[in-house]
Order: C-alpha cells, then sequence, then structure tokens
C-alpha cells in the first residue's frame, strides 16, 4: 500500500473500531431507538454499513459477477431501501456480528487492492482508493448518528480530513444533484482540525473561500448540520452556494439536515 492509502487504511480501521466500542454494550432495546437520520434506527444504521461492506468485498473480489448482478440506476435506490426493510427486524447481537464480519473483511480486501486500480460500484467506477474514502465516511457519518442517538456527545478526531476532502471533491455531484450548474470557479478550504492542525484544499488564490472548523465542514458536507448553524464562513458566491447544497455522498438530494438531533 502507498503511504497515503495505508493512513486511509489505518484511519478507516481505528474509526470502525470506535464505532464497534459504542456498539458492543448495547442491549437489544438499544438497537430500536430512533436517530436523526429519520426513520432509521441504530439497527438500520448499522444494518446499512453491513450490507455496502459485503457489497464492496464483492465488488473488489469479484468484479465481474458484481456488475452482472447490479442493478439499472432505476432500481439502485429501491435496492438501497429494502436492506433496511428486510433487516429491520433483526436483533441487535446478530447485527453487530454481520458488521463485524463484513467490516472485517472489506479491510482485508482493501489491504490487498490496488490503490490506483479501478473498481465498479452503483453508478460510475472509481478508483479504490476514492472507494476507501467513501467507506470512512459512511462509517463516520453513520456513527455521528448512532452516538448522538445515544445521547452521547462525539468526541471528533482529526480524521474528520478524509469528510471535508470528500465533500470538496464530491461538488460537482451536489451542484448537479441539486439541479445547478456546476461552477467552474475553484473553492479553497483552509480549516482548523480538532487537534489544531490546519487543513487546506484548493488552490491559494481562489476568490472563494471556507474557513473555520473542520469538524463543522465535515457535518456540513455529510448533511448533518446546517452551514447556517455553525461557525464557518464563506468568501465569494460559489463558496456560500456549495455550502448549501454540498453532500459527500452519492444518490438524491433528500431532506436536509432532517438528522439534527435537537
Amino acid at each position: 500500500m502507498t503511504s497515503l492509502f495505508n493512513t486511509l487504511w489505518t484511519d478507516t480501521a481505528d474509526e470502525s473500531a470506535g464505532l464497534f466500542a459504542v456498539l458492543d454494550p448495547l442491549r437489544n432495546d438499544d438497537w430500536r431507538t430512533g436517530t436523526g437520520c429519520v426513520p432509521w434506527t441504530i439497527g438500520d444504521q448499522v444494518s446499512h454499513l453491513a450490507w455496502n461492506d459485503d457489497a464492496t468485498v464483492r465488488a473488489l473480489t469479484d468484479p465481474v459477477a458484481f456488475v452482472a448482478s447490479r442493478p439499472g440506476p432505476e432500481g439502485i435506490q429501491a435496492m438501497v431501501d429494502a436492506v433496511i426493510t428486510d433487516h429491520h427486524a433483526m436483533e441487535g447481537p446478530a447485527l453487530r456480528a454481520w458488521f463485524r464480519s463484513a467490516r472485517t473483511a472489506m479491510l482485508d480486501a482493501f489491504r490487498d487492492a490496488d490503490p490506483k486500480a479501478r473498481m465498479p460500484w452503483y453508478g460510475p467506477d472509481m478508483s479504490v482508493t476514492s472507494k476507501l474514502t467513501a467507506r470512512f465516511m459512511e462509517t463516520w457519518a453513520h456513527g455521528w448518528d448512532i452516538v448522538h442517538a445515544l445521547g452521547h456527545e462525539y468526541q471528533p478526531t482529526d480524521r474528520v480530513r478524509h469528510v471535508v476532502f470528500l465533500g470538496l471533491q464530491a461538488l460537482p455531484n451536489a451542484f448537479a444533484t441539486h439541479n445547478r450548474s456546476v461552477p467552474a470557479e475553484p473553492i479553497r478550504v483552509d480549516v482548523v482540525l480538532p487537534s489544531g492542525a490546519r487543513l487546506q484544499l484548493g488552490p491559494a488564490d481562489a476568490v472563494n473561500t471556507v474557513i473555520g472548523s473542520g469538524y463543522e465542514l465535515a457535518l456540513v458536507v455529510t448533511q448533518r448540520r446546517a452551514a447556517a448553524d455553525t461557525s464557518l464562513q464563506s468568501t465569494g458566491d460559489v463558496a456560500g452556494e456549495w455550502l448549501e447544497v454540498a453532500q459527500a455522498f452519492a444518490g438524491p438530494a433528500g431532506a436536509k439536515h432532517a438528522r439534527r438531533p435537537e
């Protein structure tokens, strides 16, 4: 593995371990707790993660079979929704065991993969590195939902940098998803990570800028917070518009910030 990919892999493993530390003590009733990602429960969030991990392993290890079984674009959202329906009644211990097994297999598959290779997914093919970044983002975002559903305060780490990076990379998709023209002007992100370190992305001379907390920006690009409810500051029309539509994930825009737990 390259140094960058190794760091991403290790951060994904560490973020996963942190989530399991939250899930391991849960009682059966806890798994039925509603989350801010309405209408999903904690169990629904975990089944979503486990199913995606299984699908990632298939795409990495047997791409021909994965493509052959992949639904058309019109069937992808229905497939994702069916995962929740099909596993909604699954007991907590079984969900936890499934997720642990799927996550271990996924990390093993990424460790053996070529970071620069292309792999299929439910949409355009993507690089192995991009897919691992997306799996980190999903783990982080749904883990945040679970922690807050349990009434705890999420303790951020500098690993949020992967979420911020992906959010900026996903800018064209975010604008297109919201039926807006994709801007030609670049954006400069200059944010402070939880440790106090700075993360700077984009051209230094960009007119459009976003500054503030990297943790808050990660919440915005995963639509866990509205930008207006953060201390983030933007300069330039494009940067301001991006904060309104930002999403680090594929799929429809959906209901904005319905996941806010307060």
